[in-house]
């Protein structure tokens, strides 16, 4: 208002020749001026304004000062015009305050919008307040006009509004900041309300609303679209509140609804409707928390592919690709099903996997309808092979520790070699399974060059933490146990004497070190290392493993009392692994020759029917594993399978000594050398159902033999079962399988000889993961399972599907400093060997990973 009446007085003062004052401002010259004529500004002076330069203004306002200019006229309108439209300022005037002939001096006079200093947010709990914050993304200094307390209002109802909460109110008012000069608090109040919920969700224009009866329980569709119910389980998020909504909401969502409306399209799209869409959709509120939506269709004609021909293939017939297409005439149109087979499959065995995985990354193909008659589609697929194409440079950039000839012994793509697609997916897989990047980081970009028929293909990986320090109490044994462990999972060996390597240890050759001591005080101690050397020598993938291990049992009596009782475990192993080519290059083989002394005190097996006074047993055995990895991802597995086969054996001692009355023999003498043979076989599959959604199924077998049935299977070396299978001791040469649902150790079998554990056992589990967070900080996903197994005294006992089963639910993180940890609530169904009662629930710590 105040520009408005000094625009009006200046007007008034040329056009009627009178005498102007101002006499609100003291400093301003009286001033006379007759008719309007021409002046020239002598002089241009700015106040009011603190933040801006004052011949920034000038410029702005576009007065400057020898300009020629008629007052009153259009000069001095369009200069405030000009400063207004900066949206700075709360009131602006041009004001003359000398005239000296035809030299006129003028003042631009300012007030500034005010800043925004803070804000601050009602009605809604602190973190709801952050989220709402990001959204907003005001900053202190901003310029606070109407037009900005219209945008944060509406930004903050909209940000609701898009959550379900559709009845929202949001208030913004502004007050002065008394603690700093031209400056306002900004204060929000939210009342989100309730979400709304959907009522109905009605449909029109789909030619089949339900299906027809037929008889009393018989049931006929009346046409080949979607009913009201097929469109209905169409849409994923947007569900209508009925029984099926137990465990799904039935809130409105609105970009769940607009991702939903693409769904019934492509659901349309699928059976052959090409032409449907939805023609427009209405949400009523039939209550404050109740709307319906209405959603108009229009289906279109069902349309089928008829003929399908090929232009441009020399590499390849026309019948091969047209097997590989799997589309044949008179099969329903389904855009998004031909594109998979041409460019998408999941598993490879597309038409573009085809050329890509030998050499034409030049390949190109074009889907043509080249005719569109009644019902029918006919397409023509041009191909365009270009030349195949060879690799030229391989380059890892993000490798910041680990060295590059760790990482390009594992890739598959090398200088020379012809371009395929598939090699380069393995490759991925390999730097997935080595552990030493971020999964979900992993990437690679081709570089092709048409002219010369090459490409240069660049690996971009991001390193993570690779050691884990494992530090831990718990109870076991009736006493508190202790545990450290340290593993280093990229160590370098090479650089122990390098100067600066130890930052904070020598890393990047791939190899690794793990250190663990585990105590209770007296009565168990244990200590283990080991080494390996993934690339022995550096040129092949001959891996070399060398573990030393110490352990000790005590009874808590003292050494001199009767009940004193001692076993103390010391072994080497040194083992060697290879990558196999055949039947594929997922299988390995690894061979190790073990040895172990046990030294016992006063130690019995069963009771007392096995004991040994003060003796030394001996081990030496032979193991070989025939293993296959074909699974995409290390700690959560969405695919493939894991597989091993192994078999561990010691030399036929009984054989080699002849004929002797094993019956009649003390314990020391009968298994001074430990005499058996020992098959395992385990597997397990994994399958994604749906987006981060997979079951695994697996199984395990383990039968523990004797070669002399005179001397029989040893007390050592067999199958204990029950618990989370936390083998944290090398004891007797125990095997512990875990069986959630029941204690550890406790599942034995019902008619064992003297009470020893099992020779044999089996086990089948069902799982099925659900991933909630890749976050590489910390990767969590949930679990429920059912599992089904038990242990046998020997082969006359053994009844596969006499089993002890149980069911239950768990969790799991990962965190690449601790590794991974996990606790499973399982429910034992039967009972344990000398109970009635079921086992019931029991709840199991995880450390580490388990297939």
């Amino acid at each position: 208002m105040r520009m408005i009446i000094g625009v009006l007085l200046l007007a008034l003062l040329f056009t009627s020749g009178l005498s102007a004052q101002i006499s609100s401002d003291k400093n301003l010259t009286e001033l006379s001026v007759s008719a309007p004529r021409e002046y020239e500004i002598g002089g241009i002076i700015v106040t009011g304004s603190r933040n801006l330069d004052s011949q920034v203004i000038t410029l702005i306002s576009g007065l400057q000062v020898g300009d020629k200019i008629t007052m009153p006229g259009e000069t001095v309108t369009k200069a405030i015009k000009n400063l207004w439209r900066q949206k700075l300022f709360d009131d602006i005037g041009i004001y003359i305050t000398e005239v000296k002939g035809n030299v006129v001096f003028l003042e631009i006079r300012l007030k500034e919008l005010p800043k925004l200093s803070k804000y601050g947010i009602k009605g809604l709990p602190k973190s709801k307040q952050n989220d709402l914050r990001e959204e907003l993304d005001l900053n202190s200094g901003a310029i606070v006009t109407e037009n900005l307390i219209i945008q944060t209002k509406n930004n903050a109802r909209q940000f609701f509004v898009d959550k379900g909460y559709l009845n929202a109110k949001v208030d913004v008012v502004s007050r002065p900041d008394t603690s700093r000069s031209n400056s306002v608090i900004m204060v929000i109040t939210v009342d989100r309300g309730e979400k709304v919920k959907i009522q109905d969700i009605r449909f029109h224009g789909n030619v089949v609303r339900d299906v027809k009866r037929k008889g009393l329980f018989n049931f006929k569709r009346v046409d080949d679209g979607l009913s009201d119910a097929e469109l209905r389980r169409a849409m994923k998020d947007t569900k209508r509140k009925s029984l099926g909504t137990i465990f799904k909401s039935s809130k409105f969502i609105a970009a769940d609804f607009k991702e939903d409306k693409k769904a019934i399209i492509a659901k349309y799209n699928s059976l052959g409707y090409r032409d449907a869409r939805i023609l427009a959709d209405s949400i009523r509120h039939v209550s404050d928390e109740r709307v319906e939506i209405d959603i108009y269709l229009e289906e279109g004609q069902k349309y089928y592919f008829r003929n399908i021909t090929w232009l441009g293939s020399t590499k390849y017939s026309s019948e091969k690709l047209s097997d590989i297409l799997g589309i044949r005439k008179g099969d329903v149109y389904d855009a998004s099903y031909l594109q998979e087979r041409l460019f998408a499959d999941p598993n490879g065995a597309d038409i573009s996997s085809l050329y890509l995985d030998n050499g034409y990354l030049f390949f190109d193909l074009n889907p043509v309808e080249v005719l569109v008659e009644n019902d029918s589609i006919d397409l023509e697929m041009r191909i365009r092979e270009g030349r195949e194409a060879t690799i030229r440079n391989v380059t890892v950039v993000g490798n910041d520790r680990t060295n590059d000839h760790v990482v390009m012994r594992e890739l598959r793509t090398r200088p020379g070699d012809l371009f395929r697609r598939s090699d380069i997916q393995r490759s991925i897989r390999e730097l997935q399974q080595l552990g030493f990047f971020e999964p979900s980081e992993l990437n690679v970009n081709p570089m092709p060059n048409a002219e010369t028929g090459t490409v240069d293909i660049e690996y971009t990986v991001v390193e993570r933490s690779t050691s884990q320090l494992e530090l831990q109490g718990g109870w076991g044994a009736g006493s508190i146990v202790g545990t450290l462990g340290l593993n280093f999972n990229n160590f370098s060996a090479r650089n122990i004497f390098k100067e600066g390597a130890w930052t904070p240890l020598p890393s990047g050759d791939g190899q690794t070190i793990n250190l663990r001591a585990q105590s209770n005080g007296r009565q168990y101690q244990s200590f283990s290392a080991s080494f390996t050397e993934p690339w022995l020598g550096g040129k092949k993938p001959t891996s070399l493993t060398v573990s030393l291990y110490h352990n000790i049992q005590n009874s808590y009596a003292a050494r001199y009392d009767p009940n004193y009782f001692s076993l103390k475990t010391t072994g080497v192993t040194v083992g060697l692994g290879k990558r196999l080519k055949w039947p594929d290059d997922y299988f390995t083989l690894y061979q190790a020759i073990d040895f172990q002394r046990y030294k016992l005190y006063n130690y019995t097996f069963s009771g007392n029917q096995i004991r040994f006074p003060d003796d030394k047993i001996y081990n030496i055995a032979y193991k070989i594993t025939l293993g296959r990895n074909s699974t995409d991802y290390p700690i959560y597995p969405r695919k493939g399978n894991l597989f091993s086969i192994s078999l561990e054996l010691t030399p036929p001692y009984s054989y080699l000594r002849g004929e002797r009355d094993y019956d009649a023999l003390p314990a020391y003498q009968r298994y001074e050398f430990l005499e058996y043979y020992k098959w395992k076989v385990n597997t397990s599959w994994f399958t994604e159902i749906f987006d981060k959604t997979v079951i695994k199924t697996a199984a395990e077998f383990g039968f523990l033999g004797a070669y002399n049935s005179g001397l029989g299977i040893p007390p050592f070396e067999r199958f204990y079962m029950g618990g989370a299978g936390l083998q944290n001791f090398v004891l007797d040469g125990r095997e512990v399988v875990a069986l959630r649902g029941y204690p550890e150790n406790s599942v034995s079998p019902e008619n064992s000889i003297a009470g020893l554990p099992g020779s044999i056992y089996n086990k089948f589990t069902l799982e099925l993961r659900y991933l909630i967070t890749e976050n590489p900080s910390a990767q969590i996903f949930t679990l429920g399972f059912v599992e089904a197994g038990n242990t046998y005294a020997n082969m006359d006992n053994y009844q596969p599907f006499n089993l002890k089963r149980s069911a239950g639910f768990g969790v799991r993180i990962f965190m690449p400093m601790f590794g991974l940890l996990g606790v499973d609530f399982g429910y034992g169904f039967d009972p344990i060997t000398g109970y009635r009662q079921p086992s019931g629930w029991n709840t199991h710590f995880i450390i580490g990973q388990q297939f």
